[in-house]
């Protein structure tokens, strides 16, 4: 069966954005990001909230197109309708995500699904125990306010431990899968 894996940057505080929007303080570039790319190509469906897909836009995504060109997108979002991005993307609402979900792990597919944000969804994917491991970009910074890592869970939950890479850029890689 596919997993899901949230593979996200954060502060040393666990924010993974600011509520100014100050993700500058995010290294974007270095040996973690040459790493990062290079790690998304195991990929094959993306998981987004609509803020995590809009947010591209301030980078030259333009709406409609995928993000990520290899993989499926699915934009979860209670405020679309099915149509708005158009036929490359999903729009799927959070009454659909448990069987959409169900859906894409059984898939006959080489790659895993790809988290990618925001902290809203990872919130819903925590409390449903969706997420099977947990890739975390620590950047070295504090983030004063902002979108937790995981936003409004209720669930205390143990992982297992498998990997630190610290990088040259200073951004330490944190890896965990659920028990």
């Amino acid at each position: 069966m596919r997993e899901i894996h949230y593979y996200v940057a954060a502060s040393i505080n666990g924010y993974i954005d600011s509520h100014s929007t100050n993700t500058t303080l995010f290294l974007s570039e270095g040996d973690h990001a040459i790493d990062y790319k290079n790690d998304l190509l195991q990929y094959s469906d993306v998981l987004m909230g609509k803020k995590t897909y809009e947010y591209g836009f301030e980078f030259g995504l333009i709406p409609g197109e995928k993000a990520y060109p290899w993989m499926d997108h699915y934009l979860v979002s209670d405020q679309l309708v099915d149509s708005h991005f158009g036929e490359n993307i999903n729009i799927i609402k959070t009454t659909q995500l448990q069987k959409t979900v169900q859906l894409l792990r059984s898939q006959k597919k080489l790659g895993h699904i790809y988290l990618c944000g925001g902290g809203k969804l990872a919130g819903l994917l925590w409390e449903r125990n969706e997420i099977d491991r947990l890739f975390v970009k620590v950047n070295p910074m504090v983030i004063a306010q902002g979108v937790p890592l995981f936003d409004s869970i209720q669930t205390d939950r143990s992982l297992d431990f498998i990997r630190s890479k610290e990088y040259n850029s200073k951004v330490v890689l944190l890896e965990y899968q659920k028990k």
